[in-house]
């Protein structure tokens, strides 16, 4: 992923847009929101906020709409379940991950609060190379030659670094995952079920050194490592399989980029100082996605564009690159299955 510089003046003289993500702790917050949900959606409320809340004391009208279907598995093996609406009239994702409820309100406006919160964006004035290889495997054998069949759906394996100092699972949740599974379920539509699978702590893998060599030579040697994880798990590593890295600071190997991945294929890498559609934008290459169909619509970029500052997130792909993706997923299931 590359970041782009309009200029100084520009990137220091208007906003960005701000996340607010606000964890909260098993409370009376999240009992109200799980008796409410469960008495049927859409549901209309007033949400106290928790004492600790970063925005300060105080109560948010919040509608929840639609509960999301795609399935998030996280190392303590609690599932996250992701709602949208809104909050005082601003688009939201409610996650509800153990005994967090974890809520992100979308306010491109409001630089007060940002004050307060830090934001987990970081700004590059530097342009970078490409983030992207060619595919690093050679074409799958057909099914019928596999001695057992792939999953018939999208999944993502997301494996933290030890580094990554990624230890909330509610608030990585709402800052990377709940929006972008909100985008796949009802703009994309890949035309099967979407799987995510975060894990940390696993000796060989997560602990996997990044830096040594050229960022595509890591790449190549990560991708190896995580098949061999997804083997001993029972998985089958296929085109719609999808593995990242997701580590802390860049090595100076990498040349000032913030990801890299395998187009079309497999494999990704992501660092948490890039911009929030980071891991979007590297599992994106994955799925076929491309930086030529990225958009810049004022004043957001699309997740495949190059990261013009200072711009922020859209939070989802361009019409173009939503059928690449579709395209992508039809293709694995023929070239897999013979469908």
């Amino acid at each position: 992923m590359k970041p782009t510089s309009l200029t100084l003046a520009v990137a220091t003289g208007l906003l960005l847009a701000s996340w607010h993500a606000i964890a909260l702790a098993e409370s009376p917050s999240a009992t109200l929101f799980d008796e409410r949900v469960a008495a049927g959606l859409p549901q209309a409320f007033s949400l106290p906020r928790p004492p600790d809340d970063t925005r300060g004391e105080g109560v948010d009208q919040v509608v929840v709409e639609e509960r999301l279907d795609a399935d998030v598995v996280y190392p303590d093996g609690s599932h996250a379940t992701t709602y949208v609406g809104t909050a005082n009239g601003i688009e939201a994702t409610f996650v509800r991950l153990g005994d967090a409820l974890d809520v992100s309100v979308f306010d491109d406006a409001d630089d007060s609060l940002e004050a307060k919160a830090p934001r987990r964006v970081r700004r590059s004035l530097v342009p970078e190379p490409d983030d992207v290889v060619s595919p690093i495997a050679s074409i799958p054998p057909a099914v019928s030659l596999l001695s057992v069949e792939p999953a018939r759906e999208l999944q993502f394996w997301i494996f933290l670094h030890d580094d990554s100092g990624e230890s909330n699972y509610a608030r990585f949740h709402s800052w990377y995952i709940a929006w972008w599974i909100r985008d796949m379920e009802r703009n994309i539509k890949p035309g099967l079920p979407v799987k995510v699978f975060v894990r940390d702590k696993i000796p060989g893998v997560t602990d996997f050194d990044y830096r040594p060599g050229a960022h595509h030579d890591a790449l190549k040697r990560f991708s190896k490592t995580a098949d061999n994880y997804l083997r001993g798990q029972g998985v089958v590593p296929w085109r719609l399989t999808k593995t990242m890295l997701f580590i802390r600071e860049r090595p100076t190997t990498w040349n000032g980029i913030y990801g890299i991945a395998d187009q079309g294929w497999t494999a990704a890498m992501a660092s948490g100082t890039g911009p929030r559609h980071i891991v979007a934008h590297e599992f994106g290459h994955t799925l076929g996605a491309r930086h030529a169909y990225g958009e810049l619509r004022f004043p957001c970029v699309t997740n495949m564009m190059d990261w013009v500052i200072p711009y922020h997130s859209c939070r989802i792909y361009s019409g173009i690159n939503d059928d690449q993706i579709r395209n992508h997923a039809r293709g694995a299931l023929r070239s897999t299955f013979g469908e």
